[in-house]
């Protein structure tokens, strides 16, 4: 198998710190507090450090450009073994053959996977209802839109968690719920786009 990783990134054990789930040792209410007290580049550089304790992804050709992780307690073992090769970005595809970045030699290829990610878009509802830019939906807490007079609409699971994302869209189903019941109360117009706003701002600057 040959991966081209393009950007590179963080490997994430689903097996951590004495045998327990990542998850469960790092999401956690002292971590939350933690993480919300530290300056985003100290976050990034203990991100690294943990990482890296595990194996050095300079060493594998892992270095990440952006700050995407991925969860994979096999693919180390898979590379130091030879059974997946990292190759750097791909500069041209041909019918049977795979051309990459700073290697002449031509790869035979028989299938490829492009994992990508994905886009999304609402094209049933109007921009003033959701509009969506740059990969980023106007909605409160990722939830409620903005701009609408009472909150009769909500949208479950336009998430990427790191942990189950059924999980975490049951938890949002359940506050949807206390909303439209009239139990919890959202915050003012403003108050939401400004916490859009403040989002959006944040994932550019990073």
């Amino acid at each position: 198998v040959l991966l081209s990783t393009r950007g590179g990134a963080w490997v994430f054990r689903r097996v951590f710190d004495s045998g327990y789930p990542w998850d469960m040792v790092l999401i956690t209410r002292f971590q939350t507090a933690f993480r919300n007290f530290l300056p985003t580049p100290i976050l990034t550089w203990l991100m690294e450090k943990k990482m890296n304790s595990w194996f050095n992804h300079a060493n594998y050709g892992l270095i990440p450009e952006n700050k995407e992780p991925v969860i994979n307690d096999e693919l180390p073992g898979r590379i130091i073994t030879g059974k997946v090769l990292i190759k750097p970005s791909i500069k041209e595809v041909k019918e049977n053959s795979v051309i990459f970045n700073n290697t002449p030699k031509e790869e035979p290829i028989d299938i490829i996977v492009f994992a990508t990610g994905y886009t999304f878009h609402f094209p049933f509802l109007d921009d003033s209802v959701v509009k969506v830019e740059d990969g980023q939906a106007s909605l409160y807490k990722y939830i409620f839109p903005t701009h609408l007079k009472k909150p009769t609409m909500a949208v479950i699971g336009l998430i990427k968690p790191l942990i189950s994302v059924l999980c975490t869209g049951e938890i949002q189903a359940r506050w949807v719920v206390q909303v439209l019941k009239g139990v919890s109360k959202l915050p003012p117009p403003s108050v939401m786009i400004e916490e859009v706003n403040e989002r959006k701002k944040n994932k550019h600057s990073g």
